[in-house]
């Protein structure tokens, strides 16, 4: 069985414009089409497109997921295992989340419980205040413009608000190590620094040049607070070189 673009966005949930974009860029192109130069795709193709929804969930650009595929190294069934490991870390931090939230239930949390949470969601919405006074004053010239304007398509309404959401607890994390003196090279910061990476990645698609705009965007306009937290993030990126 062989399924048109249409059907398979239906089915996938991947919009028509977004496997369009795939073929265009070489990453999942159809085998065969209709006579009417209809694309058609195969259910090897369709094992394909899960592996790309899945490599993009591990914060792979689309450049690097396209290298992963060429890989004759390649094997699919550990981007599964990763995958699944990726969900159940996620798992475990938000059930950890969740459990300190009913710990500090404001009827039965201490003074100083609170407080610590006011103080540090107080300091992670001032750092998103910038985030966002950033965005919205972009240096981006037209065809960065262009391309983010796709990027935001193939990536999705729903995925976007997902990192979203995610950012407030990767910064409070981040700050809590490092406020805890955690070094910058120990495991559990690199693997915050792998995250921030990946949610980086899901805006600017793994370009350099639109990654180096808003690091300029962000340094110009954070700060010194932010800034320590910017440099101790990106000390633990350089540790996973």
């Amino acid at each position: 069985m062989k399924l048109r673009i249409g059907e398979l966005a239906t089915r996938s949930g991947v919009t028509v414009r977004t496997l369009r974009h795939y073929d265009q860029i070489g990453l999942l192109s159809p085998g065969e089409r209709t006579d009417g130069d209809h694309r058609l795709y195969s259910e090897a193709e369709v094992r394909t497109l899960h592996q790309i929804q899945t490599l993009r969930t591990l914060g792979l650009s689309l450049d690097q997921i396209r290298a992963a595929l060429h890989d004759p190294a390649h094997d699919p069934a550990a981007v599964l295992a990763a995958h699944i490991r990726l969900l159940e870390e996620r798992l475990e931090r938000e059930q950890t989340l969740l459990e300190r939230l009913r710990r500090l239930d404001p009827r039965g949390a201490s003074w100083a419980e609170l407080l610590e949470v006011m103080r540090m969601n107080e300091k992670v919405e001032k750092m998103l205040d910038v985030a966002r006074q950033v965005g919205e004053q972009p240096k981006f010239d037209d065809e960065q413009m262009k391309y983010l304007e796709e990027r935001r398509e193939v990536v999705g309404e729903a995925r976007i608000g997902e990192v979203e959401a995610e950012w407030p607890r990767l910064m409070a994390e981040v700050l809590r190590e490092m406020e805890a003196g955690t070094p910058a090279s120990d495991p559990r910061v690199l693997d915050l620094a792998r995250r921030w990476q990946g949610l980086v990645a899901e805006f600017t698609g793994g370009r350099q040049d639109i990654g180096g705009t808003l690091n300029e965007s962000y340094q110009a306009h954070m700060p010194p607070e932010m800034q320590a937290m910017w440099n101790y993030i990106g000390e633990a990126m350089g540790h996973l070189k």
